[in-house]
C-alpha cells in the first residue's frame, strides 16, 4: 500500500504543476478495457475479461488544431486461460491474472472542429508502474486436483510500456473516446518461461472541468449554425 501511495502522490504533484495557463484544459475521465495477450508463448485460446481505468487528464494546445495531452490513470489488465502444462498428460490448469498499474499516457492529439463539436486522433506512448497482482491457479491432473507450482514463481516486471492510439468526439465538455494500446515489454520478468505482452481496446469518457463555451469567432444558432457546424468538422 506504501508503494502505492507513493506513486499516487508523486504523478499527481506532478500532473497539477502543469495545470495552469490558458491554453490547458483539464477534466477527468474512466472506461471500461479488454485485454488481449500476445507474444510467442501467448496461449492459444484465452479470454479478453473486462477491466477498467479511471483517473484524470491535462490537455496544452500548441496549435490551433495539435495540443498534447497527458493522463495518470489507474489501470486494471485482466486476463484468463486455460490449457495443458508440458510434460504432464491429462493435465489443464487455468490461469485468472489482474494486475493493477498506475498508468501515464501522453500523446499529441490532432483536433479539428467548431464552437462545440469537435473529432479529434492522437498518438503517442504509456508507462505503467505496477502496483498489485492477484494471481488465482488451479491444476488437473487426471481430472484430480493438484498443486499448481508450475506457475508459482512467474514473477511480473514492476512496469512495463508501449504506443497508444486514440479516436474520439467532443460535445462541448463530453468526450467520447476509443483508445488501442500495445505493450512493448513482456508480462514477466526475463528468464521466466512465458513470453507475452498486452494490448488493450479502451472505451472511454471524458469530462472536462474547464470547459469554456463562447466562441471567439461568433456563434450561428438554428438549422444554419447546424449546417455550418457540420461543415466545420471536415473543413
Amino acid at each position: 500500500m506504501k508503494k502505492i501511495f507513493f506513486y499516487s502522490a508523486f504523478f499527481i504533484l506532478i500532473f497539477f504543476s502543469n495545470a495552469s495557463g490558458q491554453f490547458v484544459r483539464y477534466g477527468i475521465s474512466g472506461g471500461i478495457n479488454k485485454t488481449g495477450l500476445f507474444g510467442a508463448d501467448k496461449p492459444d485460446s484465452y479470454n479478453k475479461k473486462t477491466g477498467y481505468f479511471g483517473g484524470l487528464y491535462l490537455d496544452n494546445r500548441i496549435g490551433e488544431h495539435l495540443s498534447a495531452q497527458s493522463e495518470i490513470n489507474f489501470s486494471l489488465f485482466n486476463f484468463e486461460f486455460s490449457e495443458p502444462v508440458p510434460l504432464l498428460d491429462n493435465s489443464l490448469l487455468t490461469v485468472n491474472e489482474k494486475d493493477y498499474y498506475l498508468s501515464v499516457p501522453v500523446f499529441l492529439k490532432f483536433k479539428q472542429g467548431y464552437e462545440f463539436i469537435f473529432w479529434h486522433i492522437g498518438l503517442g506512448g504509456q508507462i505503467s508502474l505496477l502496483l498489485k497482482t492477484d494471481r488465482y491457479l488451479s491444476l488437473t491432473v487426471n481430472n484430480h486436483d493438484t498443486d499448481p507450482v508450475y506457475y508459482y514463481d512467474f514473477e511480473n516486471n514492476n512496469y512495463e510500456y508501449g504506443f497508444i492510439g486514440n479516436a474520439g468526439f467532443q460535445f462541448k465538455a463530453l468526450d467520447v473516446f476509443v483508445r488501442y494500446y500495445i505493450s512493448m515489454r513482456n508480462i514477466y520478468k526475463n528468464g521466466q518461461a512465458r513470453d507475452m505482452s498486452f494490448n488493450t481496446l479502451n472505451f472511454g469518457l471524458s469530462w472536462q472541468f474547464n470547459y469554456k463555451s463562447e466562441s471567439p469567432y461568433g456563434r450561428k444558432t438554428g438549422w444554419t449554425g447546424l449546417k455550418y457546424k457540420i461543415k466545420h468538422l471536415f473543413k
